[in-house]
């Protein structure tokens, strides 16, 4: 007899759940079965196989295979919202800039939510409605869970430059920066080992580490310079890192 090349256990046996119980595992084996290989994996029939129930009772929780794919979208991005709204409480330990964009590299990378938020937007779907909508999105779609890190940002931004005496920071711009920072980091969460090893710069996972490292200093300079004025209020509401008073080279 062949072996099967798959590395799942033999299907679980039937056995009675409660529906919520019942409607969690079948969404966490789509989720599985979406990040292994895409929308086309996502099939009824093998995710009752997955977790031992019908077809039918599949149905039953969400009515069909656009329901469930639908309720995953929700659910993804949802729990994405959650992993880092609970990373970014924790306090930092060392450098706070390289410890958020690490913090949100394990979210979209170890914990696979880079990939999986990659294949529901490659085929079309954005959590557009209900509280996970309003929450990724914003509530008229204009701006969610990237808008207020930006207004936050923009704040300590406004006040650091009246603290020396330079003109108030554009708003777009800051929003701009944490915008293609997001972009680079979901690149980073699906591309880094190939594209960092491309560069010449090793294959190794602290290789890439050192890269988020020097990204993130990066970007911390380009949302707050360095001004050469000497401040004219005191203290410094965000003074920067004597180690690391210039942007990386």
């Amino acid at each position: 007899m062949n072996k099967n090349v798959s590395d799942r256990e033999a299907p679980p046996r039937r056995r009675r759940r409660t529906a919520e119980v019942a409607r969690r595992e079948i969404l966490d084996a789509a989720k599985l079965r979406l990040m292994e290989g895409g929308p086309d994996n996502v099939r009824l029939k093998l995710i009752g196989e997955d977790v031992g129930l019908s077809h039918s009772s599949i149905l039953h929780h969400f009515g069909s295979r656009d329901g469930l794919m639908e309720a995953l979208r929700n659910d993804a991005f949802g729990a994405l919202a959650r992993d880092l709204a609970a990373r970014m409480a924790v306090p930092s330990k060392g450098d706070p800039a390289i410890d958020f964009f690490e913090k949100v590299a394990e979210t979209l990378g170890n914990q696979g939510y880079g990939r999986l938020l990659a294949w529901q937007l490659m085929s079309g779907n954005l959590p557009d409605r209900g509280a996970v909508g309003a929450a990724v999105l914003g509530p008229d779609g204009s701006g969610g869970l990237l808008s207020g890190l930006s207004d936050q940002l923009h704040a300590q931004r406004s006040e650091r430059a009246a603290h020396y005496g330079e003109p108030i920071p554009d708003l777009d711009e800051t929003r701009k920066i944490v915008a293609i920072a997001a972009c680079t980091l979901l690149g980073e969460a699906l591309a880094g080992h190939v594209m960092v090893r491309s560069a010449g710069l090793g294959q190794e996972p602290e290789d890439r580490k050192e890269v988020r490292a020097w990204f993130a200093k990066l970007s911390e300079r380009m949302v707050f310079p360095i001004y050469d004025k000497k401040p004219t209020t005191s203290p410094d509401p965000t003074p920067p890192d004597p180690k690391s008073d210039k942007a990386p080279s």
